[in-house]
């Protein structure tokens, strides 16, 4: 995936078949040292909007857990397009 002028690992994550977040893992140049490979949300979307201020995380699944608790409920399980992860 590329995005913000340097290639960068990504993922999606949805809500049932709706978009929420498009996640990017920061690399080396484009973020301070202490927090190369960590994962971001770089946008939101729908049910997502209100997940905007996400801090930084070490893994994908730590953002799926972290937006499963922001969620209003009922909500499904919120899903990862993993074919875009390195």
């Amino acid at each position: 995936m590329q995005g913000e002028g340097a290639d960068q690992d990504g993922c999606l994550i949805y809500l049932g078949d709706q978009l929420v977040s498009r996640l990017i893992r920061l690399q080396p140049g484009t973020a301070a040292p202490e927090h190369h490979h960590k994962w971001r949300v770089a946008e939101t979307y729908g049910p997502g909007k209100a997940l905007a201020r996400a801090p930084l995380f070490d893994t994908p699944d730590a953002v799926i857990d972290w937006i499963a608790r922001r969620l209003p409920r009922p909500a499904p399980p919120p899903w990862m397009d993993a074919h875009l992860l390195p």
